[in-house]
């Protein structure tokens, strides 16, 4: 997937394309949102199930973020 179709598709979901985004690298910003698109979408899990589980991780490893 090329970066204009990567930027709308960002663009579709969340309204707008937030700045460190479109900073960066053409490869980072493919891998990024290919894990963004799959935690966002439903599966076997539902997205609310998978942000429930990050979360978690984050708050277990103590994330800054």
């Amino acid at each position: 997937m090329n970066r204009q179709e990567i930027i709308e598709q960002v663009e579709q979901a969340f309204g707008f394309v937030p700045g460190w985004m479109s900073e960066m690298p053409d490869t980072v910003l493919d891998q990024y949102w290919a894990t963004i698109s799959w935690v966002l979408s439903d599966t076997k899990l539902v997205a609310r199930d998978k942000a429930l589980v990050a979360f978690g991780a984050a708050s277990a490893i103590h994330c800054p973020y």
